[in-house]
């Protein structure tokens, strides 16, 4: 039988001490990984947003949920296309 009685004994058991007592914090460090990613993603879209906005690109809004989408992805397009924004948008002129 796979389980049995002898399952975690010291010779059968991959853990050992330090998965007992560290996986009962696993809850822990998983929430702690989703606040900072989520405060990490918030930051990337807050900076793209500053910047296109500074850059007077239009369409600014669609590129922070792009960014928010798509995360490190979205900000490596975004710094790909927003040198091909013609001088008529970084200048203001654009009618």
């Amino acid at each position: 039988m796979i389980f049995d009685e002898h399952m975690h004994e010291e010779e059968g058991y991959m853990m050992g001490f330090y998965g007992d007592y560290w996986m009962s914090f696993g809850w822990i460090f998983m929430v702690a990984w989703w606040v900072a990613f989520f405060i990490i993603s918030i930051t990337i879209a807050y900076l793209v947003h500053k910047d296109a906005v500074k850059r007077r690109i239009p369409n600014a809004e669609v590129w922070v949920l792009i960014v928010l989408i798509f995360n490190v992805v979205g900000l490596l397009v975004y710094l790909l296309t927003r040198g091909n924004y013609t001088e008529e948008y970084s200048q203001g002129r654009n009618k």
